[in-house]
């Protein structure tokens, strides 16, 4: 065979084998390959309880949009770890990921069709908090942080709007789980404000010695001057008045009431429960603070506190803010050589416009509360200004401390949507200045009290497992008008109630008893009379709602100690049929 022809030969197999590579490519491989896609099912996991095929959604009703949407997103999403939903223009499901299903499904049913908030929240109306109604309004994306009691958990929910053209069409909705970071969160804070109670325990123990001594000196005092057997003791003393009697009551009320306000105080700040914001006068609460600090710190450094009048309310949780004040203050303190030196406090109310947003830059246009907190200490650098509100950055010694106080305070600060300002110089001092939107409350009448007490008519039964309580309280209701039916056990207020022979208009109980909670006898005494209400009174900040409450006829809580003014307005608003009069 000669050369030419195997030149030939092998010039045919090359082109034989470059036709067939190309005829597999172009012909072969293409019909291989969607006859193998059609023949794979959707991604799926056990459990699911629906086929994940993508046009199973019914096409009926609706959007073509959404239904594009459908079809086109379900094997890419299902491979997400957070859930993704998609959602119509009524909140109802049109489809969700394999996340979604595995948080949302009950028993393997499908989540399709039904409302989100149904499924997250067990609820008929839309969940509070849903970021679906900002989205709407500003038509654009939104997260929102939504706490669901139903499912046990927190999530940071995403919400992002579909068009067709101008109008919204539906929305695709993620909520990722933040539970573990908000638990751990909360554990960090909890932690925190133990070690500022810590700090603060020499200051509680004085004040409440100051209390005591005020209370016991004049009771001491008045049983001696009363005490028949020493009529002879006292012949040459003058006679004890009734002005005198009624100021020395006076002043064991105001040390008693100064000790309920110091305990609420204290349970406020060390509670590790959810955190209640509301309308808050901030101006008592520094006031306060600042009073347990001058009892903490060395007689060396000077305290100064200007708190005026007319201090607007701002929207806080009190123990928070008094946590912020403390732990600004000791650090002041600490920042002060040979603990000498100068702390300033201030309240004022400002304006923000445009010059303060260019000094402060996070600073919103409106009203804010401002609290600055001054020392006359060694200061900071420029470098160490810059790291103070990082996690675990501190300038103490080891073992001196976490370093995360100035960052749980940051994170305080930023919840209460305010903010801070540190300005410091070497060997000049430190200015911190936080910022709090002030709140504009519609006038009311709510501060103002009666000059009366208000007295009526009923019956009453009052359970406390402490009997000086209920002889007191006895006493004091029957002064009011009322027929009181006292009970030193929930056995034996159950027992009157069963009974019969008295017909019973309230029940005011305590809250904390042995066997049995004051909560748990309002469900008892629920289930023999539902319309009987009721006064819960305790001496402790429990996680109670009162929505949980409600249910078993708690119409009010009242905090112990109770004053009878309060009890009295308490008392007429629930049984206002049985109003007698007013003296």
């Amino acid at each position: 065979m000669n050369t030419s022809l195997l030149i030939a030969i092998c010039c045919l197999l090359a082109v034989y084998t470059v036709c067939s590579i190309l005829y597999y490519v172009f012909r072969l491989r293409p019909g291989r390959a969607s006859r193998t896609l059609a023949a794979t099912p959707a991604p799926s996991s056990a459990g699911d309880g629906a086929s994940l095929e993508p046009n199973t959604v019914a096409a009926a009703g609706i959007e073509p949009v959404l239904q594009r949407v459908v079809d086109e997103w379900q094997y890419t999403f299902d491979a997400i770890v957070d859930p993704v939903l998609v959602l119509d223009t009524g909140l109802k499901i049109v489809k969700g990921n394999r996340a979604a299903r595995q948080l949302l499904a009950v028993g393997g049913e499908s989540i399709e069709g039904q409302h989100c908030h149904q499924l997250f929240a067990d609820s008929g109306q839309i969940c509070p908090g849903c970021p679906v109604q900002t989205v709407l309004l500003e038509k654009k994306p939104h997260t929102q942080e939504v706490s669901h009691r139903y499912l046990g958990k927190t999530f940071s929910v995403s919400c992002s709007p579909l068009f067709d053209g101008d109008r919204i069409v539906g929305y695709i909705s993620s909520p990722k789980d933040i539970s573990h970071q908000r638990n751990l969160e909360k554990r960090l804070i909890h932690a925190h404000k133990l070690e500022s109670i810590a700090t603060l325990a020499g200051g509680i123990a004085h004040d409440f010695n100051n209390i005591l001594g005020a209370i016991l000196g004049n009771a001491d005092l008045l049983l001696y001057r009363l005490r028949a057997e020493s009529q002879q003791e006292l012949q040459s003393a003058p006679s004890l008045t009734r002005g005198e009697i009624t100021e020395h009551l006076q002043a064991i009320k105001r040390a008693g009431v100064r000790a309920k306000e110091l305990v609420g105080q204290i349970l406020a700040f060390s509670r590790q429960s959810t955190y209640q914001r509301h309308p808050l006068l901030i101006g008592p609460v520094v006031k306060e603070s600042c009073r347990l600090l001058r009892s903490t710190l060395p007689t060396t450094i000077e305290l100064k506190v200007a708190v005026p009048e007319g201090i607007g309310k701002i929207q806080a949780d009190p123990g928070q803010i008094q946590q912020v004040i403390m732990h600004l203050c000791t650090n002041a303190a600490q920042s002060l050589d040979n603990e000498t030196g100068v702390i300033e406090v201030s309240l004022r109310e400002i304006e923000a416009g445009r010059a303060e947003q260019l000094r402060y830059h996070e600073l919103a246009l409106g009203r804010y509360v401002v609290l600055t907190i001054a020392d006359t200490g060694r200061g900071m650098s420029p470098e160490t200004l810059e790291r103070i509100f990082d996690p675990f950055f501190t300038t103490k010694e080891v073992g001196q401390g976490s370093g995360m106080g100035l960052a749980v305070l940051h994170g305080i600060i930023v919840a209460h949507d305010g903010v801070i300002d540190v300005t410091s110089a070497v060997g000049k001092g430190t200015v911190f200045t936080v910022f709090f939107p002030r709140l504009f409350d519609a006038e009311d009448g709510g501060d103002k009290q009666e000059n009366g007490m208000p007295h009526g008519t009923g019956t009453i039964l009052f359970v406390d497992d402490e009997e000086d309580i209920v002889a007191m309280r006895t006493r004091m209701l029957s002064l009011l008008g009322y027929r009181v039916l006292p009970a030193t056990s929930p056995e034996q207020a159950l027992n009157i109630l069963v009974r019969g022979e008295e017909w019973v208009d309230l029940l005011i109980t305590d809250h904390t008893m042995p066997r049995m909670t004051g909560l748990q006898l309002a469900a008892r005494a629920h289930a023999f009379r539902a319309d009987l209400p009721v006064i819960l009174c305790s001496g402790y900040s429990e996680a109670l709602t009162m929505e949980e409450a409600q249910q078993y006829g708690v119409r009010r809580f009242l905090a112990k100690p109770v004053d009878m003014r309060l009890l009295a307005f308490a008392i007429r608003e629930i049984l206002p049929e049985c109003k007698g009069s007013e003296v």
